[in-house]
């Protein structure tokens, strides 16, 4: 895989603040709201959402901020391509990741090893324009200062199949005791309060439940289930694998509960999968 240029940021001031200044003030504000993580240890795989701050940043610092103990080696992000169109899964091999608080290198290593592996190479094209792992970017920037190197993979169309080769090749080529799998996924879209709550239980059940199936089965019921759907499918075979059981949520809740109109919401939840002798207190 080529070695190319820096992924320039391209959300700063929208999604999240512009500056490293406004970044720390707001995560410092948001860890604050945080109650300290009750994952007992660094997750192998953490279940994030990728909204603007405002919405979904308290979720999203809530579950990274249990890496911040024992920061990882490698950090692996996959996240759903909204803005650009194309099949399978995209690794990125970009050399840097840049953002306010500073640039992260990129695992080029790992990313021609997954794509080796996969045969999935990398479509720019959905990474230069894409949200779901650039939000979470600077937010593991912040609480794990030295992170080690990133490997951004967005996921387009994908067939069960496809879901299943990537899990292979992380679950072979991983280390759940040394590294962290982040999947960016938010739940319900633009139903009503009450409604999106009914449907992103019914969602999270189906998770802990590992029931890959029915997720695949109701993956073109648009805003219902969850966009990073192929992401989470992504997890439930690593954990399968790994044998870390059921997942853990840290925190559920809805735009219409951090502000935003109850007439039409959007949810999240971060979920935490543990180490096998971590799920049983």
């Amino acid at each position: 895989m080529k070695n190319v240029d820096v992924r320039k940021t391209r959300f700063a001031g929208s999604f999240y603040p512009g500056s490293a200044d406004e970044i720390t003030k707001m995560l410092n504000a948001l860890n604050e709201r945080t109650d300290k993580p009750s994952a007992k240890s660094r997750p192998p795989i953490l279940i994030l959402p990728h909204a603007g701050w405002i919405y979904s940043g308290l979720a999203a610092v809530k579950g990274l901020s249990t890496l911040a103990g024992s920061p990882p080696d490698r950090v692996v992000l996959i996240g759903p391509a909204h803005r650009h169109y194309f099949i399978g899964f995209s690794i990125a091999d970009y050399s840097e990741y840049e953002t306010p608080l500073g640039n992260i290198p990129v695992d080029l290593k790992l990313a021609e090893t997954l794509a080796d592996q996969t045969g999935f190479g990398c479509v720019r094209e959905a990474h230069e324009t894409e949200h779901s792992i650039e939000v979470l970017v600077p937010i593991l920037k912040h609480i794990v200062p030295g992170a080690a190197k990133i490997t951004p993979i967005l996921a387009g169309n994908v067939s069960g199949a496809d879901t299943e080769r990537m899990a292979d090749a992380l679950a072979s080529t991983m280390d759940p005791l040394k590294d962290v799998i982040i999947i960016s996924t938010d739940l319900s879209h633009f139903f009503s309060y009450d409604e999106a709550r009914k449907l992103d239980q019914q969602t999270l059940d189906l998770i802990i439940d590992s029931n890959s199936e029915e997720i695949l089965e109701r993956s073109g019921e648009g805003g219902r289930l969850a966009c990073g759907y192929a992401g989470v499918l992504v997890a439930i075979a690593v954990a399968r694998r790994w044998d870390l059981g059921k997942p853990e949520i840290l925190i559920y809740y809805n735009s219409g509960d951090s502000g935003g109109d109850r007439g039409s919401v959007v949810g999240y939840a971060s979920l935490a999968y543990n180490l096998p002798d971590l799920t049983q207190s």
